[in-house]
């Protein structure tokens, strides 16, 4: 658990590591630096709770730790902002994402999850609100730069999915989600959209076994229910 608080350019973080068992606390540390400081800061906090838990990580999970998104953080803030507005699921909210995810890029063109994040609010704008092929082609080609600049990024292969699954190339989607769920099993956005493109193929029992999937790693969305009710 831990809380992030943010003044001016200055950012306070604290992290605790607590065991769910009888509330002892392992391990905690308050952080007081610079917001350029953001990802070191999440490294640093990555690394004292692996040495507080004592695991041994893979060659690759120790990449996916070290790895940060991007190297700006103005770029990382508008993505913030951005799935912040892309989760009101509203048409103004999901274009205002959208432009907010283009900042990004304008910052850092090879910034891989907001690539995923233009495609995403492009592929819903498609679909419910406006229907035009330019909407559906920024989809397809923001994923695909997703998946160009990050082949390993589960969020880019879930945005390709959907891209994918609004075009009606199911065979394709189902791959992308597939890839997406085997590099990130609690990534709640590939299931959930996962569960979507089935119910939009007829599959409605995988499509209900997804939509369980994704109440149990976000209890507190209430989408997922919502569409698990309608497939049931």
């Amino acid at each position: 658990t831990g809380s992030v608080r943010k003044i001016g350019n200055r950012i306070r973080i604290t992290a605790q590591l607590v065991k769910v068992a009888d509330g002892y606390q392992l391990w905690s540390e308050r952080y007081d630096r610079e917001l350029e400081d953001v990802f070191a800061i999440q490294d640093e906090i990555a690394d004292n709770i692996v040495k507080a838990l004592r695991v041994v990580l893979s060659d690759r999970e120790k990449r996916a730790i070290e790895k940060a998104p991007t190297a700006d953080v103005e770029a990382y803030d508008y993505y913030l902002r951005g799935r912040q507005f892309f989760h009101q699921w509203r048409r103004k909210g999901v274009e205002h994402a959208r432009r907010m995810f283009e900042r990004a890029v304008e910052i850092d063109p090879n910034y891989a999850l907001a690539h995923a994040g233009i495609a995403d609010c492009s592929a819903f704008i498609y679909t419910y609100w406006d229907a035009s092929a330019a909407h559906l082609e920024r989809a397809d080609s923001a994923s695909r730069k997703a998946l160009e600049l990050d082949p390993e990024s589960a969020e880019a292969h879930t945005s390709r999915g959907l891209a994918l699954g609004f075009s009606k190339r199911y065979a394709e989607a189902n791959d992308e989600f597939e890839s997406a769920i085997r590099l990130s099993p609690k990534l709640f956005e590939a299931r959930y959209f996962y569960a979507r493109v089935l119910v939009q193929q007829g599959k409605l029992t995988e499509a209900v076994a997804s939509f369980e999937e994704a109440c149990q790693l976000r209890p507190d969305d209430y989408l997922a229910p919502s569409f698990l009710a309608m497939a049931y």
